[in-house]
């Protein structure tokens, strides 16, 4: 297992034990590549997890869990969540905090099964546009939105890019027929290198990144960006962008 900055091994704590009563022994069983993992859950359930699924549930205050669908509190009401598998609950509800939403409109790019979309407008955003490409995960995250009632996002079943066509939209198009936006989270397995370039209407970004992220830093300080980049794991993080 690869080295933990010493502030990020505090907030994996934290998640770890909000979910989990045997978190020490969770936290444990990843870093050794268990195959299965036993897991009890602050509500009592006990269960075997893959370290992979430990690692998407972790954070959340459980309900009830099984295979599809899992249900949680979260700031005094209760969330449920199919398809959990698919997105990453954990993070949307314990790492979105580092931008404020709250009374903006805000893009969500790489929206999953609509956790963070769920998450934002929870958070008070005034209005969210979700944007997707896998076809099941927009068809739960439209069914996670209405089980939860949530009824101010906007669902964009396509991936972002540089061209329009019938499985993408650039992010010209984006801009123009969906915004103007106040904040942005992007999550897009790559796509964020592709379109950093162009990023330059937003005034608050938050950008998930893996392995490489400098050319989207280099590209979003060209337009004006002011930049922090906080490392979750060697290859892993967060960037933070702000309008200067």
């Amino acid at each position: 297992m690869e080295f933990i900055p010493p502030k990020r091994m505090l907030e994996l704590i934290k998640h770890y034990s909000t979910t989990f009563k045997n978190w020490y022994s969770v936290m444990l069983g990843i870093y050794l590549h268990r195959e299965r993992i036993k897991c009890t859950l602050r509500n009592g359930q006990t269960l075997y997890l893959t370290p992979n699924e430990a690692v998407l549930l972790a954070g959340l205050r459980i309900i009830e869990l099984d295979c599809n669908t899992v249900k949680f509190s979260f700031n005094g009401r209760e969330i449920t969540l199919r398809g959990w598998r698919l997105s990453d609950p954990g993070d949307s509800f314990s790492d979105y905090w580092r931008i404020n939403v709250k009374g903006k409109r805000v893009l969500d790019i790489g929206a999953g099964v609509g956790d963070s979309s769920i998450y934002f407008s929870t958070m008070g955003a005034k209005e969210v546009v979700a944007v997707e490409i896998d076809k099941k995960k927009i068809e739960l995250m439209r069914e996670n939105l209405r089980t939860n009632g949530i009824n101010n996002v906007i669902v964009v079943d396509k991936g972002v890019g540089t061209v329009d066509n019938e499985n993408f939209i650039s992010w010209e198009r984006l801009i123009k027929d969906y915004g103007p936006f106040d904040d942005a989270k992007i999550d897009c397995d790559g796509c964020e290198r592709l379109i950093s370039p162009f990023i330059k209407e937003i005034p608050e970004l938050l950008i998930e990144w893996d392995s490489d992220y400098k050319d989207v830093v280099k590209n979003l300080s060209k337009n004006g960006y002011k930049i922090r980049v906080e490392h979750t794991l060697k290859n892993l993080g967060f960037i933070y962008a702000k309008r200067e």
